[in-house]
């Protein structure tokens, strides 16, 4: 298993819609609003780094994201 925390920046405009969006994606468990540079914050879980790439890309084509920060989580405590 992969679990990541991807950093977000999307259309100030529309930030409710676009996390809408993002909801429905396999492999999103959480999703959260923030202020600073992102406009939000996702925990992203996934069977590989391949399917984890594979989330990713299919994130950064919906409409309102511009920019996604992925790191990838090595250890849970």
């Amino acid at each position: 298993m992969t679990l990541a925390l991807c950093l977000i920046k999307c259309d100030y405009q529309s930030v409710k819609e676009t996390l809408q969006s993002i909801r429905k994606v396999k492999g999103v468990l959480e999703s959260h609003e923030t202020s600073g540079p992102y406009d939000a914050i996702l925990k992203v879980k996934a069977d590989s780094q391949e399917e984890l790439r594979s989330i990713v890309r299919n994130l950064g084509t919906i409409s309102g994201v511009f920019a996604i920060l992925t790191a990838i989580v090595y250890n849970v405590k």
